[in-house]
């Protein structure tokens, strides 16, 4: 957090916020540098959609009273999928990622979990590591431009 910034806060999602929370996740996306015609590709699967934000642990972080990112889980039996975890570009290095990670780690564990997974993009891998998160497999994910390219699996235990 810079100093004198408001208090990041964090608060169950909304399922009013779906349409502000997707064009979240495509800025974010975006951010990495990806060409349009692959942010398109993505928009659908990318998309939050209301019914989940009610029916998932879904939390948005709010810091200077704006939206700064969100996180939502998918809960099963012992292993619980971190599914989306989004950060606004202008609101990144200021510590909100680290903080959701932290609280999605703990929403998980407190309900059950034995261990959190998350189908990672590549850009995403270093903060998941230094977030304690180890390496568990990788998933082929070639896009134009990069046929070799992976997304890392990743397991917080």
């Amino acid at each position: 957090m810079t100093p004198g910034s408001d208090e990041l806060k964090i608060r169950q999602a909304l399922a009013s916020e779906a349409q502000v929370l997707s064009a979240l996740v495509l800025d974010a996306k975006a951010h990495w540098g990806y060409a349009a015609a692959a942010i398109d590709a993505w928009r659908d699967e990318l998309r939050i959609r209301d019914v989940d934000l009610v029916a998932r642990p879904a939390f948005v972080a709010s810091l200077d009273g704006e939206v700064a990112g969100f996180y939502s889980l998918a809960p099963s039996a012992h292993a619980w999928e971190l599914d989306n975890l989004w950060v606004a570009p202008r609101f990144m290095r200021r510590g909100v990622g680290r903080t959701l990670v932290d609280h999605a780690l703990e929403t998980a564990f407190r309900g059950g979990a034995s261990s959190v997974t998350v189908d990672a993009d590549p850009n995403a891998e270093s903060f998941y590591l230094s977030c304690g998160a180890a390496r568990c497999g990788e998933v082929p994910a070639p896009i134009a431009g990069q046929p070799d390219r992976v997304r890392p699996q990743l397991r917080f235990t």
